[in-house]
């Protein structure tokens, strides 16, 4: 049985004064009015809120106690951890000229304060961003035609060594898509392009002015990827991942469009920290020069679009306020699927900034404390000045120098409740008698910066003209633990010791993460995703860890880790390994499975609840989470039986039996049992509860039942793809 912890006393202000005047009655029988208008009531009233201040103080005193075993454990509490959002700046005021905004500039979302992390030029063009859809399947009529047409004008598409075969493709915007795009499966030739345009109804003057304010600038593009690839792997001196080398090009044209068609001139281009796992900013500089941006004039309508050339606008309107184009590589090499990407962004993150704060001056004794005006404090923008030197801040004050070595001037930092320890003068520095005590912070407000998409729109400091919003929610913000919560890692902290060695100390330092809510951790020791096909045990040396987060609002029944996920607890876990081991970060792999079941109800049933409640329960029983129909998650290396499902749907309430299940793979293939490898968890890809027989697998995937393949051409060689824009039908 649990200890419960009793309080000192639980009367409240009306028992006192119920409990008083029922004394007065037995100690004071000459008193009998007790109304509300008798003075005597009044008073009785007053000590009992009194009293009742009293005992509210102390029924403090445990939780003072459990504060203090933690502070004595040195198991500090977590403290809050900012929201971040990408954020995307537009220029719409009447000069046009670029802004330079600095970082650090503070935005709102409703009273929700951000701060972005870097700085931006904005030039006075807007960015379209266009990609070359493939047509999937285009009619050979279709082709043969767009062969005829070109041949008129003289491009022979069998005139070469190697066949050319044209690609017909559709300009797209990225913004009209309704999920991610698969940048390698649906682009025709795995490029990203930006158009720059200036505002509508542009002169030429306007162009060349846009020009010259483009030249030397530097364009933040941000990406935002989904879903992420979530891997890491804890290596010395390494990251989890190389970022992908994303290059970017604009056309070798001067301003009045000469040049050869097609040839582009590299530019210089610093990839976003942490791409593709989580959204970034691609920082491109453009030329010096201002007659080095252009585009090249068309010669041919029909060689619009084709072949190397940036996608055809179609609008003639949008063409003519056409600058240049940009031109991004290496997002379908990285297998990056992209679910928004726009010009003129920054990354922001929740924070409110105190500027200045002066602290109660020292007074020359060992062990000085002092508490900052709030806490939740993020200790990556702390900076603490005495008598006007800057002290830097550690987290092993008790290893310091001695005061008057060099690197004694330090101090530690309880982020959580904002307050600040100096030494004792043998292990770091103490501040001087009257020397000014300085501080400059930041602090988070948690889970409150988990803003909705375009809540981001104030900017108290933004210049006249310039508007901005987060065109995707804010996320990774995580309210301070509690107490309680800090007390529950106590019997963890004192059997791990703070050091990963068994697999239960790599679990529970995992969880322990302060930046990462961890719903799941399975640790496979001596065991590698890639080299190992069969249980743990064969790779010594080797420890890898499958993390799902407790929440994705992206994928409620199918959480994945992201970057910031994985990198917390790459950062938390680095310091506590052994240096001997290596270790891997994975986030599930997640495998479709294809199930339908019939059922018969007993009678008076309602059809329609007992279905839904037969799928709930097939979900909670292939959840990867621990929950309702399983205590930690569906195990890995465990297959998917048909009879065991059946089992499950059978011991729904109101189901008298079920009268066939059927099973499928992710390909839809009938099975009786589909066995699950290495990462792998279920994934339901498509459920159907019917009432009778079950629905055939071919009808539940929308396949039908006669689907063939064709020849897929081996033998022949791989013939030349030549882009070309198709062209839409109009009257």
């Amino acid at each position: 049985m649990p200890i419960q912890l009793p309080a000192i006393d639980d009367r409240d202000h009306a028992a006192l004064v119920r409990d008083t005047l029922a004394l007065a009655a037995v100690h004071a029988p000459e008193w009998t009015h007790t109304g509300p208008s008798d003075p005597g009531v009044t008073l009785v009233e007053l000590f009992a809120f009194m009293a009742e201040s009293l005992l509210y103080r102390a029924n403090l005193i445990p939780e003072r106690n459990r504060l203090k075993f933690l502070q004595l454990l040195g198991i500090g509490l977590r403290p809050a951890q900012p929201a971040r959002a990408l954020v995307q700046f537009s220029h719409e005021g009447g000069d046009r000229q670029t802004l330079p905004l600095p970082s650090g500039l503070p935005l709102l979302a409703g009273a929700v304060p951000f701060l972005t992390d870097t700085g931006l030029d904005l030039p006075p063009v807007t960015g379209l961003v266009v990609f070359k859809r493939t047509v999937g399947t285009p009619d050979p009529a279709l082709l043969d035609y767009y062969r005829q047409l070109y041949e008129a004008t003289g491009r022979d598409f069998a005139g070469s060594d190697a066949d050319v075969q044209p690609v017909l493709y559709d300009s797209v915007q990225l913004a009209d898509l309704a999920q991610a795009l698969d940048v390698g499966a649906e682009t025709v030739d795995g490029a990203l392009w930006i158009a720059l345009l200036v505002p509508p109804k542009a002169t030429a003057a306007d162009k060349a002015q846009a020009r010259e304010q483009l030249a030397g600038r530097t364009l933040s593009i941000g990406l935002v990827p989904q879903p992420p690839d979530t891997r890491g792997r804890l290596q010395p001196g390494l990251p989890a991942l190389p970022p992908p080398a994303l290059k970017a090009f604009l056309p070798k044209a001067d301003d009045q469009g000469r040049g050869t068609p097609g040839e582009y001139v590299r530019l210089d281009a610093i990839a976003p920290a942490g791409f593709p796992e989580q959204a970034g900013i691609l920082q491109v500089t453009l030329p010096v020069a201002a007659s080095a941006i252009g585009t090249w004039a068309e010669a041919e309508p029909l060689e619009a679009g084709v072949g190397e050339l940036p996608p055809q606008l179609t609008d003639e309107a949008m063409a003519a306020r056409l600058v240049t184009w940009l031109r991004i590589d290496g997002l379908a090499t990285a297998g990056v699927r992209l679910a928004w990407a726009g010009a003129h962004c920054a990354v922001a993150r929740q924070r409110s900034r105190v500027s200045r704060e002066l602290l109660a001056p020292g007074d020359g004794s060992p062990e000085q404390r002092r508490r900052l005006s709030h806490g939740q404090v993020l200790a990556d923008g702390l900076q603490l000045w005495v008598a006007g030197q800057p002290w830097a801040l550690t987290d092993e004050l008790e290893a310091a120098p001695a005061e008057g070595q060099p690197g004694a001037n330090v101090f530690a930092l309880d982020a959580e409740s904002g307050e600040i320890r100096f030494g004792d003068g043998a292990r770091g520095a103490r501040p001087a008698a009257g020397a000014e005590i300085a501080v400059r912070f930041d602090w988070a407000s948690g889970a409150a910066g988990n803003v909705a998409a375009g809540a981001i729109k104030l900017g108290p400091t933004l210049p006249a003209g310039v508007k901005v919003a987060n065109p995707r929610p804010a996320e990774g913000g995580l309210d301070a633990e509690s107490a309680a919560d800090g007390e529950k890692r106590i019997p963890l902290v004192l059997r791990h010791r703070d050091r990963a060695v068994s697999a239960d100390d790599f679990d529970a330092i995992v969880r322990e993460t302060p930046q990462a809510d961890v719903g799941r951790v399975d640790v496979l020791p001596a065991w590698h995703p890639e080299l190992s096909p069969g249980l743990p045990g064969d790779q010594p040396g080797v420890v890898t860890c499958l993390v799902i987060p407790r929440l994705d609002p992206r994928r409620p029944d199918y959480p994945l880790p992201n970057a910031d996920f994985i990198d917390a607890i790459c950062s938390h876990l680095a310091p506590r390994r052994l240096v001997t081991c290596e270790v891997l970060l994975r986030g599930p792999v997640y495998t479709g499975l294809w199930i339908s079941v019939g059922i018969e109800l007993h009678a008076g049933q309602g059809v329609a609840e007992v279905r839904e409640r037969v799928k709930a329960a097939l979900k909670a029983f292939l959840a990867p989470l621990p929950g309702a129909g399983s205590a930690t998650g569906w195990p890995l290396f465990k297959a998917v039986a048909a009879l065991e499902l059946a089992t499950v749907a059978a011991r729904v309430d109101g189901v008298l039996g079920v009268t066939g299940l059927l099973l499928g793979d992710a390909n839809g293939a009938q099975r009786d049992s589909v066995p699950l490898a290495g990462l792998q968890l279920p994934l339901i890809a498509g459920l159907s509860v019917s009432l009778g027989d079950p629905v055939p697998l071919s009808d539940l995937m929308g396949q039908g039942s006669g689907s063939s393949g064709g020849d897929d051409g081996a033998g022949v060689p791989p013939a030349l793809r030549l882009p070309v824009p198709r062209v839409p039908e109009s009257c």
